[in-house]
Parts: structure tokens; sequence; C-alpha cells
């Protein structure tokens, strides 16, 4: 498992998801999409997005369309993108247990 961790800053948190929400629909069919948070700090005008992806591969294939989209949540907003970092999923824990991933 890959993750994309997206940080903004803006001054408009809720425009800012809703063009979030209004572009998540194209993201849901990509191959090795698995899920995505969104996170904010009204205070900060800090928000960051977490795109969960099945292998590295998916989440390198998705880059064209995931600048498109992010261009498109945030044109209306001024929002700017702060930096784009990507990681690979060593570990997980949940209310079911906990377990490593395999990497490979």
């Amino acid at each position: 498992m890959h993750a994309r961790l997206i940080t903004y800053q803006t001054d408009d948190p809720d425009g800012l998801l809703l063009g979030f929400q209004r572009v998540a629909h194209e993201m849901e069919p990509v191959d090795g999409f698995s899920h995505g948070y969104f996170l904010f700090d009204r205070e900060a005008g800090k928000v960051i997005s977490i795109s969960i992806w099945e292998s590295r591969e998916a989440l390198e294939a998705s880059n064209p369309l995931a600048d498109r989209l992010r261009a498109r949540s945030t044109e209306s907003t001024g929002s700017e993108t702060v930096s784009i970092e990507r990681y690979e999923i060593l570990h997980t824990a949940d209310s079911y247990g906990v377990g490593a991933l395999d990497s490979h």
C-alpha cells in the first residue's frame, strides 16, 4: 500500500472541501485507488488530503489525473498547494487489530 499526502494552505476550508467533493467521484474508479481522507485544521487554515493506493505503480499512474483534479478543486478558493509527498505504508492499526503490511 502507498499514500499520497498533500498539504494545502487556505482561507476557505469549506470551499476547498466542496471542491474536493466535486472531483472525488473521478478518482474513485481509478485502478488501484483504495480510499482517501481530508483533514482540516480550521484555525491554522491547513488542510491535508491523503489518498491510499494498492501499489506504487497505481499511485504513480494516477499522478496526471490527481494533478488535474487538485487544480480544479483549489481554483475557486485560492488555496495553495504547499507540498505533495508520497509514502509507502508499512504498518496499520485499527479496531480489528494491528498488523504489518507486506511491502512487496
